[in-house]
């Protein structure tokens, strides 16, 4: 499988991994264990970052989605479509949490 993107808790005990085979992967950091895996996007995911809490972590990928998802329980809680007027487009080269948890940067 080929990752694209990982990021670590801000804990550091877990990271998380943004794949070509549209998952993503929760990891123990310290024996390598698979945790769970998220799926439900529809194309690769690039980018993944943790929020500053560490209970959620968010996606974008090429279906166009930002997620953001719940590590404890795996549900996809939000789903962000592009709203630009160039092809529905909404996609960056990076994703960012505001230190404050309630804004994503992309």
């Amino acid at each position: 499988r080929t990752v694209f993107s990982i990021a670590y808790s801000p804990d550091g005990i877990t990271l998380v991994s943004a794949s070509f085979d549209h998952t993503c992967r929760l990891w123990n950091v310290a024996n390598g264990t698979e945790l769970r895996i998220f799926s439900g996007a529809t194309d690769e995911i690039w980018h993944v970052v943790f929020s500053p809490d560490g209970y959620t972590f968010a996606t974008s990928g090429n279906d166009r989605i930002n997620r953001v998802w719940h590590v404890c329980t795996g549900s996809c809680l939000k789903e962000i479509r592009g709203t630009s007027v160039v092809e529905n487009y909404l996609f960056g080269d990076a994703l960012a949490y505001s230190p404050d948890g309630t804004v994503i940067a992309c």
